[in-house]
């Protein structure tokens, strides 16, 4: 039946074989302002499944006729569907205002849809603790391996580009007063050495406070971690979601 106030006729469809639960489209003339679609060959289609795409509606449409491309509103709601000529628009009218039950199978989509596609985005949104436990373990395991290839970098150089040298056994090595081993280099490049000394002091202070501050980001880290942990926990022993 026509709704006379939108201009709007239902196309029933039965989407799987034999059942008696009917959908309906909303079809009508599309009246173009802009002029860029034919208006005698263009149909305006309401009330789309959830799963509905262009291909699929252009498949479900082409019993009437040939159809040239479909313009999926961003809403996904509906669409304009263009046939490749007049005659495939009057007839999709037509089945609509004889209330015609237009049979369609539509195919499986790969993922989830509906309320079981809700209800795993709801779970990939939370994991479970095993989860994010090894989440958070990977990271800090990355974390932490990146954090000693700085500081086995920056133990190898100065700021000044001097290789600090290590305390170690063996012969014919020369230790300075310090008890550092500095074979193989000369006096003057020795005393260079030792006169930066306070430069390397300084670079050590700014390293403390840099590993403070590293340590600070993991226990706020793992405050957070315990936190979600905890919500997580409380939400289960309430059960205030119930998807199945």
């Amino acid at each position: 039946m026509q709704d006379e106030s939108s201009g709007f006729v239902p196309l029933a469809l039965r989407l799987k074989p034999g059942s008696p639960f009917l959908r309906y489209l909303f079809l009508k003339p599309h009246k173009s302002d802009g002029g860029h679609l034919p208006k005698d060959r263009t149909l305006f289609v309401a009330g789309l499944p959830h799963n509905f795409d262009e291909d699929v509606l252009a498949e479900l449409l082409a019993v009437f006729g040939a159809v040239d491309r479909v313009a999926l509103h961003s809403s996904k709601m509906s669409a304009l569907v263009l046939f490749k000529s007049d005659a495939g628009r009057d007839k999709a009218l037509q089945a609509a205002k004889d209330a015609r039950v237009l049979d369609f199978e539509m195919r499986e989509p790969d993922k989830p849809y509906g309320l079981k596609g809700w209800v795993e985005q709801h779970k990939a949104m939370f994991p479970g603790n095993a989860v994010l436990q090894k989440q958070l373990d990977d990271w800090f395991e990355t974390f932490e391996a990146e954090e000693e290839r700085k500081r086995t970098a920056a133990a190898a150089s100065t700021d000044d580009g001097w290789t600090v040298v290590t305390r170690q056994r063996g012969r014919n090595k020369t230790n300075d007063a310090s008890g550092a081993t500095v074979g193989g280099v000369s006096m003057a490049t020795a005393e260079a050495a030792a006169g930066g000394k306070k430069a390397q002091q300084l670079t050590d202070f700014y390293r403390f406070q840099q590993r403070e501050r590293k340590q600070s980001e993991l226990v706020e880290l793992r405050r957070k971690f315990q936190e979600d942990k905890q919500r997580i926990a409380e939400l289960k022993a309430s059960r205030r979601f119930k998807p199945y």
